[in-house]
């Protein structure tokens, strides 16, 4: 599903970020990514959702060498992922039900089931009194479930998560990292990027670590 080989990312006129990464991510994945501050964890991600592309290297994602897709296909390609931002980029002017429901409108979802899933999600990750409210009126930790839920809401195939639960408690957290098992119990792959080592021990998947520019893996 997502191949890194000898992949170097750098900014223009800059050192480079990561250099040298290969690693694999097959069907049925569940992964952290952690490092330092500043290690290249959202780069790496960006890297997967082609927000960024490689100095060196190549990236393979569903089967496909990023450096042949057209700026035409990236959009259709995304719509297989769900990505938590850690700015969240959440709508201002849409509602917080209207925010989560985007995705499945993308998909023609009916009106019927929008109706319903929307509102047990966010009744889960505990805004169920803030369907109709704007983003704005939230606080950081609630925007941040805003966006989890508006990730999540599709079933993606690959859910890719930069600090998701950087802005919540540990109760929070945990009733998080539950809804991504289940949705990894269903089909999706993920890999969360997080600084948090209590939880990756508390809920022991693979880990990938980025120390030195380099990255490692540990199971």
């Amino acid at each position: 599903m997502v191949r890194f080989e000898n992949v170097e990312i750098r900014y223009r006129g800059k050192e480079a970020i990561l250099t040298d990464v290969s690693f694999d991510l097959g069907e049925g994945n569940f992964h952290f990514l952690t490092g330092k501050s500043g290690a290249g964890k959202s780069s790496l991600l960006k890297a997967i959702y082609m927000g960024i592309f490689p100095s060196e290297g190549k990236i393979n994602l569903f089967g496909r060498d990023i450096s042949s897709i057209t700026k035409k296909e990236i959009p259709e390609i995304r719509r297989r992922m769900g990505i938590v931002f850690q700015d969240f980029r959440l709508i201002n002017n849409l509602t917080v039900r209207e925010n989560v429901a985007l995705p499945l409108r993308i998909f023609g979802t009916k009106g019927s089931i929008i109706r319903r899933h929307v509102p047990e999600l966010l009744e889960w990750v505990g805004l169920g009194d803030h369907l109709d409210d704007l983003p704005t009126s939230l606080s950081g930790g609630q925007q941040q479930r805003v966006a989890i839920a508006r990730a999540v809401i599709a079933r993606p195939v690959l859910l890719l998560a930069d600090e998701p639960t950087g802005n919540v408690d540990d109760t929070i957290a945990d009733r998080l990292l539950y809804l991504f098992k289940e949705l990894h119990r269903t089909g999706t792959n993920i890999l969360i990027a997080t600084h948090n080592e209590n939880l990756i021990k508390k809920f022991d998947y693979p880990v990938l670590r980025i120390e030195d520019r380099k990255l490692l893996f540990s199971d």
